[in-house]
């Protein structure tokens, strides 16, 4: 069977810009992969970014280039591809979100061939469950972080995770915006250097915090540990956990480390299982995070991995469809609903062959 591959950059403007510590964004920012074998077409999608894997859309497109067509041409089979995800293992840890792109389109393409689901495919239970998301605030001004939360309330969200910046006051006016019935985590996006300043910080805020993410620079386990006793709550990994080899720096269950594991920075869907996977057999819990703007198709693969879970994730991130970007590239276009809840039965995810989503191919190639 023949089979050929192409690739596009993908933008759509965000409805409202989202803020972090790291990145001030207005618009979305991907790579969409198509491979093709025969009548079958599969899609992938890559977030690079360079704060994140170091990766940029230009180093996603010269992955691509040198390596595409050289595995869609020798992967055929599903065990083909963990066989060389294991002998590729180092390449794929310099170019994770590059190849999460190839990798989900190719599964994609595989799940077709058999006429079978992507969970299916990969041995995993079928998708026909109700999956709750958290809501998403960035570090927005006081009004705009008010107007977000309440709106968020009103759909019915409980669980929050919220951006911080640097200025403490301004930070104090907006947590007092935030309803008060909440379950809240922050993420910090590798703001501050200092353990304790970053404490003093969090302390102003006067909120009950139950786990803070990326606090301090990536890869400062010590710090980590230190604030996570000062603030008596978890710490999420996420710029300081890509791969499973860095697992080995936080091997203390006492601090109850928690894995934010998302496809596209961690290489796609079964890197992304394996991850999550040696991060629960450590003791860890696991929260299925997503990039600002991603399209459908990146949503999508995280169900595929929220299947192959040992233990339910603490929480989900992602499913913003076009409720975030103003312009989604498949039908469906993954989003909540009420309550922040995805019903994954109503698209019929269990029976469709690959990954159910049917793309707007004109609209984007």
């Amino acid at each position: 069977m023949t089979s050929s591959i192409r690739w596009v950059s993908f933008t759509a403007p965000l409805r409202f810009n989202f803020k972090h510590a790291s990145a001030n964004r207005s618009e979305s920012s991907s790579i969409i992969v198509e491979v093709r074998a025969g009548p079958f077409r599969g899609y992938g999608e890559a977030c690079p970014r360079s704060y994140v894997t170091g990766e940029t859309e230009e180093s996603v497109i010269a992955f691509l280039n040198e390596h595409g067509e050289d595995w869609i041409n020798s992967i055929k089979s599903i065990d083909a591809l963990r066989e060389r995800l294991q002998a590729e293992e180092a390449l794929i840890d310099k170019n994770p979100a590059a190849f999460s792109a190839l990798e989900i389109a190719l599964i994609d393409v595989l799940a077709q061939e058999q006429e079978m689901s992507i969970e299916a495919l990969l041995g995993l239970p079928g998708l026909n469950d109700n999956i709750q998301y958290s809501a998403v605030v960035g570090d927005s001004s006081p009004l705009k972080t008010r107007a977000q939360a309440f709106i968020y309330r009103l759909i019915g969200f409980r669980d929050f995770k919220v951006k911080i910046g640097s200025d403490v006051e301004r930070d104090k006016r907006r947590f007092q915006s935030l309803p008060g019935n909440i379950r809240l985590r922050i993420d910090a996006n590798n703001l501050f250097t200092d353990a304790d300043k970053c404490a003093h910080h969090l302390k102003e805020l006067d909120r009950k915090i139950w786990a803070i993410e990326e606090p301090l620079r990536v890869g400062d386990a010590e710090g980590q540990a230190q604030l996570a006793k000062a603030m008596k709550a978890r710490i999420i990994l996420d710029e300081s956990l890509l791969s499973k080899n860095q697992l080995t720096k936080y091997q203390d269950p006492s601090l109850e480390w928690i894995a934010n594991v998302r496809v596209s920075k961690s290489g796609g869907i079964l890197r992304s299982i394996d991850l999550a996977w040696a991060a629960q057999a450590q003791g860890m819990d696991v929260i299925l995070g997503a990039h600002v703007g991603e399209t459908s198709l990146l949503s999508r693969a995280a169900l595929s991995v929220g299947q192959a879970l040992k233990k339910p994730p603490l929480a989900r991130e992602g499913a913003f469809g076009r409720i975030l970007v103003t312009r989604d590239i498949s039908n469906p276009s993954l989003r909540f609903g009420w309550g922040g809840i995805v019903r994954t039965r109503k698209w019929d995810f269990a029976e469709a062959p690959g990954s159910g989503l049917s793309i707007h191919q004109e609209g984007i190639f």
